[in-house]
Formats: C-alpha cells, structure tokens, sequence
C-alpha cells in the first residue's frame, strides 16, 4: 500500500531526527529540490539531498535556539502536493523573533518527496529575521557526516 503525503513527510522527519541518510533516501528523490527564497543567509534554492539536509541542519540550529511556538492552520493533499500552512512564533532569548504566517508546498513523485517551496506571508520581516540570527555550524549535521 502507498504511503499517504503525510506518511512520506513524517518519515522524512523520524529519519532526519536519527540522521538516518537510507532512511531519508527512502522517501526523498536523490535530485529533490527545495526552496526557500529571500534575502538573507539561508536563501536559494538548495539541489540534491545533501544541500537540503544542510539546509535542514541550519533551520533546525536556529529553530532550536528559537523555541518557537507552532501552530499548523491547515494541511491539505492531493495527488502530487501536500501544503501546511503554519502561524509561527519564536522565543528567543537574545530579542530576536518574528510572528508570522508561512506554507510549504511538497511536491511527490514515484512515492518520493521531489521539492519543497517555502512561502512567507511577509518576506521582509523573515529576511530580517534569518539575517539577525546566528547560525552555529558545529551542530550540523551535514558537518558530523561530511556532507555540508
């Protein structure tokens, strides 16, 4: 039986949460792309899975610091895309945080994640945000495994 979009994406996660890279490569298309446009720091569009686990990595460093409060508005799927749409708040410590609203769009193909798109409902304010935080390379991921 085929994995629903939800299955694929929460097993993305567990496998990405052990650092399990066969895991990942079980659910993820070795030529995914992912998006997440901008200006600043973390902005572009990430090839392959080794860019979009370092890109995970940074997110998942500044997300850690920021003890966000996430509410998810609405998760809906189709044949090929799963969108949520998120009201996210940070908490950090040090004053810098942003209240916003975002999505990311998953786009599945043969039963594999093959792009993520993340959408900002004000691109400014998370460019300010992803420029003012620092990120802390050495609790990387990509950086225990090589693969930066």
């Amino acid at each position: 039986m085929e994995k629903t979009k939800q299955e694929l994406v929460d097993a993305f996660f567990k496998a990405y949460s052990k650092k399990d890279m066969n895991g990942i490569k079980q659910v993820m298309a070795e030529n995914v792309t992912w998006s997440f446009l901008g200006q600043h720091k973390l902005a572009g569009i990430k090839n392959g899975i080794n860019e979009v686990i370092a890109f995970f990595d940074k997110m998942g460093s500044i997300m850690n610091e920021s003890k966000p409060t996430i509410d998810k508005l609405i998760i809906a799927s189709n044949d090929n895309y799963l969108i949520e749409c998120q009201h996210i708040k940070t908490n950090r410590e040090d004053g810098i945080n942003i209240e916003h609203d975002m999505s990311v769009l998953w786009t599945f193909e043969n039963g594999k994640i093959i792009s993520g798109k993340h959408f900002f409902a004000d691109p400014k304010a998370s460019d300010n945000y992803f420029n003012a935080v620092p990120l802390h390379n050495d609790r990387l991921f990509g950086a225990i495994t090589g693969k930066q």
